[in-house]
């Protein structure tokens, strides 16, 4: 578990670094015919370049950020406001950042604030927002 004096505020986070595959995607999203994640000529259709990770594949790996920072008080104590703003494609690579933004105390632990964002491998923006949990 994180100890709460370890935890600075301005604190960069180790980036977490995740390529993007088809077969992750089929995993995720289950493989079905006019999926916008599975099928790439239905995808192709709709207007995108290739098939689309689940915006949900963004969260987990916030979530596996924080749970490096936090541990258990991540998963038990875990809180995460975020916005999906470009999609995340099939071959893609994505830099999952945080930052320390604020330290709050909670009944007798620390709530550590941090924001939070995936950038793809042309240093776009894909998903940003906040996640929270608690140091002790």
């Amino acid at each position: 578990m994180a100890v709460a004096k370890e935890i600075t505020v301005g604190q960069v986070l180790p980036p977490l670094e995740k390529q993007v595959t088809q077969r992750q995607i089929d995993a995720y999203s289950g493989v079905r015919p006019r999926s916008i994640h599975t099928d790439e000529a239905w995808a192709r259709q709709r207007g995108f370049r290739t098939t689309l990770a689940q915006g949900m594949m963004s969260t987990a790996y916030i979530s596996e950020l924080m749970t490096r920072l936090l541990g258990e008080g991540f998963i038990k104590g875990g809180k995460m406001a975020v916005t999906f703003i470009k999609p995340v494609y099939a071959g893609d690579r994505l830099r999952v950042c945080g930052v320390v933004r604020e330290l709050v105390p909670e009944n007798g632990a620390t709530r550590v604030v941090v924001e939070v964002w995936c950038e793809n491998q042309n240093g776009d923006k894909t998903t940003v927002g906040t996640a929270s949990g608690l140091a002790y």
